[in-house]
């Protein structure tokens, strides 16, 4: 047998290989325990097909540790995924035990170092996702040291503890990865609530989603979130696809599901399987019977997840503003006095929103003090406006989920404060990295678990995003995982607007009054693999209005015109209405 210890150069081609690979590539690193699994359009053969396939090289004999370092890593890019070949890099016991899970990226590699038998590489630009998919973090630099200790087995170098992880270069993710969502519930098993994964592009989709949804939502989100996919099953081979129709034959021991569960469960899959445009209906059995529910037949259309959907509230694309101290509704240029009391009389207000669903409006008056509530339209939910708090410094503008729960933002000389009214009356809650803080504008999402805040800190502004913690009778009961997912130095942003079920799109001045930018955010603060836009809008830019719709436009404001930030199109306006914006 080769002696372990031969010189790389005996082996010259995969010497100068690996050389050039170390060159381009360049060195302990702490993640989650496990990560990866979105649109409409991820689907099928055309994506996958823009991927190259890659066959992974196994070891050679009288490999270095270098080699056999650099060869596991290159391994672990095999396409389609498969780590049989990565796993003879390692020792018997390691490739036993070794788990994938989590997946690490990074754009290139630090300059290899050994010492004794350890080969330490460090890694640039370094981001982790969890057991999930879902995007977790950038690394920093402490935390982005690949060591590997190797040991001789049957002669040959053989690596003695890999991370559990996929650790692939940036560019090779971007190819082969895209955003979808997995659907959950909300604690009060109201409204579907995404959250967005990263997934392989390809055929294998649907049963990727679906595998990744009976895994349980991980542990950083189980008490915003809500499943009624039971445990322990599994999705046998595959999820197929028949004329539309996506067969789960599932397998696993649990407990016999009541109607009512069953039927959410088949939303959860319905909902996170309609990504893939070719699917209509889905078909699920557990260990041979059939999962139906309570009018439904074993053929469960994926349309029948609309039912649960916060985003569908069926007043989407309508626009409301200020007139004259009045509330105005409708579409670009045809904005008229809404028949209700803010239609009827002019409060002076000095912002507003409408809650999704257009039943309710939160108006600030114009000292900022105070805020109202009342019908939208008359005859609904008594006849006036009645102040709900009157004892604020500077109110924001208001912001509403799809259950009717109102968030307000109270800028005070100490530092902001944020404040909740749903059923339970009104109280403060505490939002790490906003509360005590210059921030100055608030969204939360229609299913009411993700608060995004516009917030200065001195040498610009940032967005930080935080999750909601509900009660089973939908109270809120904190906010947690507050983590910043943009920021921007020397530079004061305008405004933010929900563009997508989680991102959003803030507005900056480029060359102020002349030139604004519009730069859409993931809400996870993903950085990699997401489609996002960048777009310049010429003229003195107000504002922005967006909703959680990828029909609906996304609007830059200016005193006398809507300009489509996608198209560009410039609609007159046809009023002088002030803060133009829709639902929400």
């Amino acid at each position: 047998m080769t002696n372990p210890m031969t010189n790389p150069m005996t082996n010259p081609v995969r010497a100068a290989l690996l050389l050039v690979l170390g060159a381009l590539l360049s060195g302990c690193i702490d993640l989650p325990k496990s990560g990866p699994v979105v649109d409409a359009d991820l689907a099928g053969e055309h994506d996958s097909d823009r991927a190259s396939s890659i066959d992974a090289l196994p070891p050679q004999p009288g490999d270095s540790r270098l080699e056999i370092v650099y060869g596991f890593l290159e391994a672990m890019m095999a396409w389609p995924i498969s780590t049989n070949v990565a796993k003879e890099y390692l020792t018997d016991d390691a490739a036993d035990e070794w788990s994938p899970d989590a997946t690490v990226i990074y754009t290139t590699l630090g300059r290899s170092r050994e010492d004794g038998s350890t080969v330490s590489i460090r890694m640039r630009d370094a981001a982790a996702f969890d057991e999930s998919g879902a995007w977790r973090d950038t690394l920093p630099t402490k935390r982005s040291m690949l060591r590997f200790r190797l040991t001789i087995e049957d002669g040959e170098f053989r690596i003695l503890d890999p991370l559990d992880a996929l650790v692939v270069r940036s560019s090779w993710f971007q190819e082969r990865y895209r955003q979808a969502s997995l659907f959950y519930f909300d604690p009060t098993a109201e409204v579907l609530v995404p959250e967005p994964v990263f997934v392989p592009v390809g055929e294998t989709f649907a049963t990727t989603v679906v595998t990744a949804l009976l895994a349980r939502p991980p542990a950083r989100i189980r008490d915003v979130v809500r499943t009624f996919v039971p445990e322990r099953l599994s999705v046998g081979l595959s999820v197929q696809i028949i004329d539309g129709v996506a067969i789960l034959d599932l397998h696993g021991d649990t407990p016999r599901m009541s109607p009512a569960e069953s039927e959410l469960m088949l939303a959860q899959l319905a909902a996170t399987l309609r990504q893939d445009p070719s699917i209509v209906a889905l078909r699920v059995s557990i260990d041979g019977e059939e999962l139906d529910a309570p009018g439904i037949s074993p053929q469960y259309a994926v349309t029948s997840a609309d039912a649960f959907d916060p985003a569908d509230t069926g007043s989407t694309g309508v626009l409301y503003g200020l007139r004259r101290g009045r509330l105005v509704v409708g579409g670009s240029g045809e904005l008229q006095p809404v028949n209700g009391p803010l239609g009827y009389d002019a409060y002076q207000l000095a912002t507003f929103a409408v809650a999704p669903g257009a039943m309710r409006v939160a108006g600030v008056t114009s000292d900022r003090r105070q805020v109202l509530v009342g019908p939208l339209r008359a005859g609904e939910d008594g006849k006036d406006m009645r102040s709900l708090v009157s004892d604020g410094t500077e109110f924001a503008r208001p912001t509403w989920d799809a259950s009717g729960r109102l968030w307000l933002l109270d800028r005070r000389p100490g530092g902001a404060r944020l404040l909740v009214a749903d059923e339970g009356g009104v109280r403060e809650v505490e939002v790490a990295g906003v509360t005590g803080t210059d921030a100055r504008r608030i969204l939360i999402s229609r299913d009411g678990t993700r608060l995004v805040a516009l917030v200065g800190d001195g040498g610009g502004d940032q967005l930080v995003a935080a999750r909601i913690v509900l009660g089973r009778n939908g109270a809120v009961e904190r906010a947690v995982g507050s983590t910043v997912i943009w920021s921007v130095r020397n530079a004061a942003a305008i405004d933010v607007a929900w563009t997508g079920v989680a991102e959003v799109a803030v507005l900056t001045p480029a060359l102020p009054g002349e030139l604004f930018e519009v730069e859409t955010v993931a809400a996870d603060g993903a950085t990699v693999g997401v489609d996002t836009l960048s777009s310049m809008v010429p003229g003195r830019v107000l504002g922005l209005a967006g909703e959680p719709y990828a029909d609906t436009p996304i609007y830059a404001i200016t005193r006398d015109a809507l300009i489509d930030v996608r198209t560009g199109e410039r609609l007159p306006s046809g009023t002088r209405a002030r803060e133009i914006d829709f639902a929400g």
